[in-house]
């Protein structure tokens, strides 16, 4: 599976089709090497997003034309890398360094998205994103409370706290609350 086609990269590879309209097995790179490249350009990118937290970018997702562009611009840099190419000096740049970098500004790109804003699920299944503070309501806490399935929190009101801090609220004594009955 690749979120590009070859037609996507030769838009942006003209240059190494010659007379042919797409990539063959008379061009160089073959239509083989170029489809081996998509699979190999998806599989980075889905393992980017699972690493986030996220499935595979689905074709409805309004982030699926970044996806296939991303995916183009990775093939389109190992097309130009497979070419035999002499560097000049050091600075100079290639087409193929030009691609990589597009590729890795365009992939940070759509990591930084928040993606389940876009259609695209979280690995477990919810299109919901984003860390669970809590509820904002007594019912939203009992609907989390009451689900079987919730990992339990690791951290509580009070974790970690220095025990000879006065607490938050404590700040009425019971001395206070004497003298105050007493006016």
């Amino acid at each position: 599976m690749a979120y590009a086609s070859p037609s996507d990269v030769a838009n942006y590879c003209r240059n190494l089709l010659g007379p042919e309209p797409d990539f063959s097995d008379a061009t160089s790179p073959t239509r083989t090497a170029i489809n081996n490249w998509l699979s190999a350009g998806c599989a980075l990118i889905d393992g980017q997003l699972a690493s986030r937290g996220y499935s595979v970018i689905p074709t409805t997702s309004t982030a699926y034309d970044i996806a296939r562009d991303v995916n183009a611009l990775y093939v389109a840099w190992q097309a130009e890398r497979s070419r035999t190419t002499t560097r000049v000096t050091n600075e100079e740049r290639t087409r193929a360094d030009l691609f990589k970098k597009d590729f890795n500004d365009q992939l940070k790109m759509l990591l930084t998205l928040d993606l389940s804003q876009t259609g695209v699920t979280l690995s477990g299944g919810t299109t919901s994103g984003g860390p669970y503070a809590g509820g904002i309501s007594v019912s939203d806490k009992d609907t989390q409370e009451d689900d079987t399935d919730r990992v339990q929190p690791r951290f509580v009101r009070g974790f970690g706290r220095d025990a000879s801090l006065p607490n938050p609220g404590s700040f009425i004594s019971s001395d206070y609350e004497s003298d105050e009955q007493t006016h």
